[in-house]
């Protein structure tokens, strides 16, 4: 009978049949398969462009819809669009260490008056920050190509839900400050409330346009996703 070499387990098939032709295929040992050898990915779809997602889609699409309300909308009540309403911000913050001495004379609490005006003077850039932000355009930009976005990886998704969450919660408080220094004026009746909400900001549409935009940059919104969702198949049923 022929010697049973040492290290059998190392044979290859064909040095397993050299020494004794009627002896049986030695089994070679070769580990688990990997992840990528098992799909039979062999490296090479690393270059391919990865596919957009629909959360990919719904975000693009909101920072599209608010860019445009930005650019053509009405941010300061006065036919400003957005990036005029930026220069206005940068102007009425220098004049916020002078208001004091103006609102004291007509309203029971400047401060509150003061706290008021000081919102719906950065209301036009904590739109385009928040925007910005949740959308992760910037960084996107600063890396040269819409990779980020494309993928909309765990990070993105996280930003665009707290930016939504943090200009949600900027609007409620900027109406409900406006809200208390109105109903604290005993020039005018609390019922007049809504009528001269609208009068005196003829363009605040475009903010509420925008605020209802800004749910497309959270991944739990489940509403934006299906409108999306429904979008993605109406264009498919189209172009087929």
């Amino acid at each position: 009978m022929p010697e049973e070499p040492e290290n059998w387990w190392e044979l290859t098939p064909g040095e397993g049949k050299q020494g004794d032709p009627d002896s049986p295929e030695p089994v070679v040992i070769r580990g688990h398969q990997t992840k990528k050898e098992t799909e039979g990915g062999d490296g090479a779809s690393e270059g391919k462009p990865s596919e957009w997602s629909y959360y990919s889609k719904q975000n693009a699409t909101a920072t599209g819809i608010f860019l445009f309300t930005f650019i053509v909308g009405d941010w300061w009540w006065d036919g400003s669009n957005g990036f005029g309403a930026l220069l206005q911000t940068v102007s009425a913050i220098s004049d916020w260490p002078y208001r004091h001495s103006f609102v004291s004379n007509y309203h029971p609490n400047p401060i509150l008056l003061q706290i008021s005006w000081a919102l719906w003077d950065i209301t036009p850039a904590v739109f385009l920050i928040s925007f910005l932000y949740g959308s992760s355009l910037v960084t996107s930009l600063g890396s040269g190509s819409i990779t980020l976005v494309k993928e909309a990886s765990l990070e993105i998704r996280q930003r665009g839900k707290r930016a939504h969450f943090r200009l949600k919660y900027f609007v409620v408080i900027l109406i409900l400050m406006d809200f208390i220094t109105f109903s604290l004026d005993p020039w005018f009746p609390i019922v007049d409330y809504p009528l001269m909400f609208f009068e005196n900001r003829p363009g605040i549409y475009w903010m509420f346009i925008a605020l209802v935009t800004s749910y497309g940059l959270d991944p739990d919104c489940e509403w934006m996703a299906n409108a999306m969702k429904e979008m993605a198949n109406a264009k498919k049923d189209l172009t087929s």
